[in-house]
């Protein structure tokens, strides 16, 4: 149907059948001018407005250049394409047959869309005025219905079309509506407006419907192209894969070939080199068979020299001309190969080769030796020493030169020879003063000179192997036999390094020595510390210096060049190797100091402590003798130095002013923690710290663990423990035998209790002594220079433990000295407690009013006696003695706790004091007992000033009632007025007696009954002897118990003890 229609329609449509046959083509791939329109862009958008390949980017022309992966084809590819092209078109106008329409239809289809185009343009162009003249236009009568109608039908179409318009519909019934005449009829305008839009409705489906088979028509076309491409781009990579499959099995071969044409090559060039060789030993065996024949011996010397001119000489040019050297070493080294081969034989044969053999070999020496000349006169010449580029010049180093002659020089016994004149030629140009000098006189330096020296010294090492090493780099480097020549450069700034540092004579470790050798022969003193002065500085430029070294090292020894990944490996293995050397060299040389050095700083150290404390005028004298202890570094063991107590003013009352103004000074003590810390501090220099101390971390650690110890044992067994073994001395545990003249007077209370105020005052000197040793020298986050910190830095667990022990040990050895001299302290004040209670309490004096005192004790007063005096002298003068003396104790005690335990144990110990008088020799009348309370409260007082455990007075304070009170309200107090019942329980403890309110309860049964049997009252005297009161036995028969103290029975005054009492025993 489509060649039919198309060939009867093609002159109503004005497409004429052309040349090129496109009418035959099926709808979709006919001419591009089918499809134009007037704005140009309808021709790509629609179906046949070119063939498949057009829209992706192809046609016929470059489809037959191009395989698709850029590859120009042959004559077989292009054809190949072609044919893929014309199955594509086929297959596409198979596909589409079934569904696009015939020719005629496509034509009308076509019409309409230009008719519908040229309409909306035309209505485009005209919209303003249809619109305007619709609004502004007034409809009357004398309008003609039709002309009025098809007004309106435009601007309908319009408002479809142009949305943009904002004019609807709605309005233009509205519009049409206020216009009709009274004669019309509304319903024929509205019908042709109905007609109007229905038409409407009818071209617009029409439209839809042609765009519809557009999009159908399009995708068929595309859905072509893309099988079509994929077809392409299948052939394509089958192409390729076809030519990789070529390239491999022709390179492959291509490969082996020139391998065997490299073999072949290498082959042809050694037979080459072999005959050029025999020739060369056939003309040197000719001339030594001349030189035996003629018995003229050669002059080798003088014609390789160049002596002799060219023209006269016997030898080969190549071995006399200056230009051919590393091709005339390379010939003597295959030559004297030769020789080395040669084995067995006839006589004259062995002859012939030992002749040639040695005429080589004296060519072989002579040539080294011009090589060698040439290469120590370049050098001598000096110049400056710039490797940025090749060429010479005046004042400047040829080094390329140098590096010429070691290429050659390399070919007879690897250069050794050349490495040593190398090695003596910078040891003797460089370093005249080292290794130039007849006489070395030792010098006489202080420790700025001694840096100066040594700062001059290894800066100019540093110099000159840091320039040096540059020249290594480039000179001893080479191209050829990389593999071999790669640790030449290393070698020889070895030997350099070893020359320069380990010479016996005139090397740097021997001028350090001689250096530490003239400071021996002074004082001992201060060639003590000058010699440590100088450890450290040699040790610190030391560390410098090979620091230097071998970042020199890894800048300038290795020329920068383009090279394999290999190569550099190899470089730097090479120069790991020199590096580790360095380290080996410096580890030697502070290793050997290390060990000196700490020996004669632990004596030094001890030296200078002694010396602090003979300055403050002590005298000491040796408990230990000085020994040594094996090991790595035979560390030196102080001797335990102790006071010279014969020998220093320290007896009597002149201790305390001795120790506070000599040992225990600050000035004094602290002088041996400068020192400790000046010995640490070097340490840390001479050993480094942390991760600087490298493998020698242990050796490290066991230096500052012997530095502490010696301090603590110092601090503590010759400084401390005298000072605190003098002061528990100094205490009279014994009163004096003399009454107290009561009240004390503001004199006699710095003696009162035995114990001087400056006691305390040492002891806070002490603990101070102690806290700032452990804060200077082991307080941790206080500084690298702390034991503490240092050690963990370290990471000895070993050394640190050592050292907590050390610590431990120290403290410990100090706290039991301290605890012993306050419990001496403790009990000189108990013991005048006692003087003060009991001699003063019972004097003839201790009433005030020179009365004699009774038998029956200070409390027997009778019965209206005076209590003008609240307060016995005796109790007033024990508190204001312990309120004097309270703020000495706190400041002399290290805590809060101590003073705590301290008063506590004061507390009960004056209460023991106070009970057993009572129970064992005083009686206690009523009177007396409002006394005897007065004073218990008031010692009371005074002992609670510190610590918690006072329990015991408040019971004896109530017990005290018992005095005070009538025997009528005993019985009350007893038992708290609730009727007694007979406890089974004799033991006498708190709350074992009857009752559960009274004193029974709060203090005990036969504790109360035995402070009761004190009363004055409680026994009466008869003829018959005495004999317990009448109310007390009614008492006694009341509460059902029995008299504790009945026939005399003894008082176990131990179960009455303020420790019993509150339970601490």
């Amino acid at each position: 149907n489509g060649d039919e229609n198309g060939d009867e329609n093609g002159d109503e449509n004005g497409d004429d059948d052309d040349d090129d046959g496109s009418s035959q083509l099926p709808v979709g791939y006919g001419r591009a001018s089918d499809g134009a329109t007037t704005d140009g862009k309808t021709a790509d958008r629609l179906p046949g407005a070119a063939p498949a390949y057009a829209e992706v980017g192809y046609d016929a022309d470059d489809a037959a250049k191009s395989n698709g992966h850029g590859f120009s084809g042959n004559v077989e590819d292009k054809s190949s394409i072609q044919g893929l092209l014309a199955a594509a078109e086929v297959a596409y106008a198979e596909r589409s047959r079934q569904r696009v329409e015939d020719r005629a239809e496509f034509n009308r289809r076509q019409g309409r869309r230009l008719a519908r185009e040229d309409d909306l343009q035309q209505l485009r162009r005209d919209a303003k005025s249809i619109l305007a003249a619709v609004i502004s236009k007034n409809f009357n009568c004398r309008d003609n219905l039709k002309n009025r109608l098809g007004e309106w039908e435009k601007a309908l179409r319009v408002c479809v079309y142009f949305p943009e318009v904002h004019f609807t519909s709605r309005d233009l019934i509205e519009r049409i509506c206020q216009g009709c005449p009274k004669g019309e009829k509304l319903s024929d305008i509205l019908a042709f407006a109905m007609t109007a839009c229905d038409s409407l409705v009818a071209v617009s489906a029409q439209a839809v419907q042609d765009a519809t088979q557009e999009s159908i028509d399009a995708e068929s076309a595309f859905r072509c192209r893309l099988e079509a491409q994929a077809k392409f781009a299948t052939r394509a990579l089958q192409d390729a894969e076809r030519l990789e499959a070529q390239f491999h099995t022709k390179g492959r071969i291509a490969v082996e070939i020139g391998q065997q044409l490299e073999q072949a090559e290498a082959k042809r060039r050694q037979c080459e080199n072999a005959a050029i060789l025999i020739r060369r030993w056939w003309m040197i065996e000719n001339l030594s068979e001349q030189e035996e024949q003629s018995g003229c011996r050669i002059l080798v010397d003088d014609e390789i020299s160049g002596i002799i001119p060219p023209s006269s000489c016997l030898l080969d040019p190549l071995f006399t001309s200056p230009d051919t050297s590393l091709e005339a070493t390379r010939t003597l080294r295959a030559l004297r190969g030769i020789a080395k081969m040669a084995k067995g034989g006839a006589d004259s044969e062995h002859l012939r080769f030992e002749r040639t053999s040695k005429l080589i070999q004296r060519l072989s020496d002579a040539l080294e030796n011009r090589l060698l000349s040439s290469f120590e006169s370049t050098y001598k010449n000096g110049g400056q020493y710039d490797f940025s580029n090749t060429f010479r010049r005046p004042k400047k180093l040829d080094w390329m030169l140098l590096r010429e002659v070691a290429e050659a020089l390399y070919y007879f016994d690897n250069g050794r020879n050349l490495h040593k004149q190398y090695v003596q030629l910078v040891v003797t140009k460089q370093f005249p003063d080292l290794f130039q000098r007849d006489v070395y006189e030792k010098p006489d330096l202080d420790i700025e000179e001694t840096r100066d020296h040594l700062s001059t010294l290894f800066t100019r090492v540093y110099q000159v192997c840091s320039n040096e090493f540059s020249l290594i780099g480039h000179v001893f480097s080479s191209k050829t036999k990389r593999g071999q020549i790669q640790d030449v450069p290393v070698q020889v700034a070895r030997s350099l390094l070893q020359r320069i540092i380990n010479d016996p004579i005139c090397g740097v470790q021997s001028r350090i020595d001689e250096l530490l050798e003239s400071i021996d022969g002074k004082d001992a003193f201060d060639a003590g510390s000058k010699k440590l002065d100088t450890f450290v500085v040699i040790h610190e430029k030391a560390a410098g210096l090979f620091q230097l070294l071998r970042e020199a090292a890894e800048k300038n020894l290795i020329r920068r060049r383009t090279s394999s990944q290999q190569s550099s490996s190899d470089s730097r293995n090479s120069i790991s190797g020199l590096i580790q050397f360095l380290t080996s060299q410096e580890n030697a040389l502070t290793n050997g100091h290390r060990r000196g050095y700490l020996n004669l700083e632990l004596r030094h150290l001890h030296h200078e402590c002694c010396c602090a404390l003979e300055e403050a005028g002590v005298k000491l004298s040796y408990v230990t003798e000085t020994s040594t202890r094996r090991g790595f570094f035979a560390e030196f063991v102080a001797p335990v130095m102790n006071l010279d107590t014969e020998s220093s003013a320290v007896d009597g009352a002149n201790v305390y002013d001795f120790l506070l103004n000599t040992l225990l000074k600050p000035t004094g003590w602290r002088k041996p923690l400068v020192h400790a810390t000046d010995s640490l501090a070097r340490a840390r220099l001479m050993f480094g710290s942390g991760a600087d101390a490298g493998n020698d971390r242990d050796s490290t650690a066991r230096a500052i663990t012997a530095i502490y110890s010696q301090v603590c044992i110092f601090l503590g067994k010759s400084l401390l423990a005298p000072c605190l073994d003098f002061l528990q001395d100094s205490l009279k545990e014994y009163p004096p035998d003399s009454i107290p003249q009561l009240p004390f007077d503001q004199k006699q209370l710095h003696m009162s209790l035995g114990v001087d105020r400056q006691f305390w005052s040492c002891l806070e000197r002490i603990y101070s002594s102690c806290k700032a040793f452990d804060d200077e020298l082991w307080g941790k986050g206080r500084g690298s220079s702390r034991v503490l910190d240092f050690l963990e830095e370290t990471g000895s667990a070993t050394s640190l433990t050592v050292a907590k022990e050390r610590r431990l040990r120290f403290f410990r050895h100090v706290e039991e000295r301290g605890e012993a001299s306050v419990l001496r302290a403790l009990d000189t004040i108990s013991s005048h407690v006692r003087w003060i209670l009991v001699k003063g309490g019972e004097s003839m004096f201790a009433n005030g009013d020179k009365r004699p005192a009774s038998a029956e004790g200070p409390y027997a007063l009778p019965e209206g006696s005076s209590l003008s005096s609240p307060i016995s002298p005796a109790a007033k003068s024990l508190a204001d003695a312990l309120h004097f003396h309270f703020n000495t104790i706190k400041n002399g005690l290290p805590n809060a706790s101590s003073l705590a335990s301290f008063w506590t144990a004061l507390s009960m110990r004056i209460y023991d004091i106070l009970c057993a008088r009572l129970l064992q020799h005083y009686y206690v009348s009523k009177i007396g007992g409002v006394i005897l309370a007065r004073d218990v409260e008031c010692v009371r007082s005074a002992c609670m000033l510190a610590g918690r455990e006072h329990a015991h007075w408040d019971t004896l304070m109530e017990i005290l009632t018992l005095y005070m009170t009538g025997p009528e309200s005993i019985r009350s107090i007893l038992d708290g007025g609730a009727a007694a019942t007979a406890g089974t329980d004799t033991s006498g403890r708190v709350g074992s007696g009857s009752g559960s309110g009274g004193l029974f309860a709060r203090a005990g049964r036969d504790q109360c009954l035995v402070f009761l049997s004190r009363r004055l009252d409680y026994i009466s005297r008869t003829p018959a002897g005495r004999e317990r009161s009448k109310w007390a036995t009614e008492l006694l028969d009341r509460l059902g118990v029995k008299d504790p103290t009945e026939g005399g029975r003894a008082v176990n005054i131990a179960a009455y003890s303020a420790a019993e009492r509150s339970g601490i025993i």
